[in-house]
């Protein structure tokens, strides 16, 4: 077992930033290898991705700035209805623990709402790239760059 196939393991529900779904669908000529592990990884029973609805915000950016609505469709489609996937809306439940996090850690407000959905969802990992989340001490975080060879 791989060191990212063993930091995954300890883990059934995860939260994931938009960056490991950019990586995967854009096929990063670094971050692709290990992006499509993690999504392998959630494929398997029991296992569970948690996200929020920024994610679908961020990714659809770019290709709509192309005006690529077939790309825009495909996002939707996986994002929404993936089994092994949660996507939760922005509530005020979520708004509220979104507010603790963001005053707690100085994080931004994307960040901090996809920090509270993977906690209101009850993950125990965030994967993400984005260092400044590492300070967050309410559930592990795990820097994808941290397992480049």
């Amino acid at each position: 077992m791989g060191r990212l196939a063993s930091a995954l393991s300890a883990h059934t529900s995860i939260g994931l930033d938009t960056t490991p779904f950019i990586y995967f669908w854009e096929r990063h000529p670094v971050y692709f290898p290990l992006s499509e592990e993690i999504f392998r990884y959630l494929s398997e029973p029991e296992k569970q991705g948690i996200t929020s609805i920024i994610t679908l915000i961020e990714v659809c950016v770019h290709p709509q700035r192309l005006g690529r609505q077939d790309l825009i469709t495909a996002y939707e489609q996986i994002l929404l209805h993936s089994p092994q996937l949660t996507m939760l809306p922005i509530s005020v439940t979520l708004a509220r623990q979104a507010i603790q996090l963001r005053v707690q850690y100085n994080l931004q407000v994307p960040d901090a709402l996809q920090i509270a959905a993977a906690l209101e969802g009850g993950a125990t990992l965030f994967v993400t790239n984005d260092r400044q989340l590492s300070k967050v001490q309410e559930l592990e975080v795990l820097l994808i760059d941290d397992y480049t060879d």
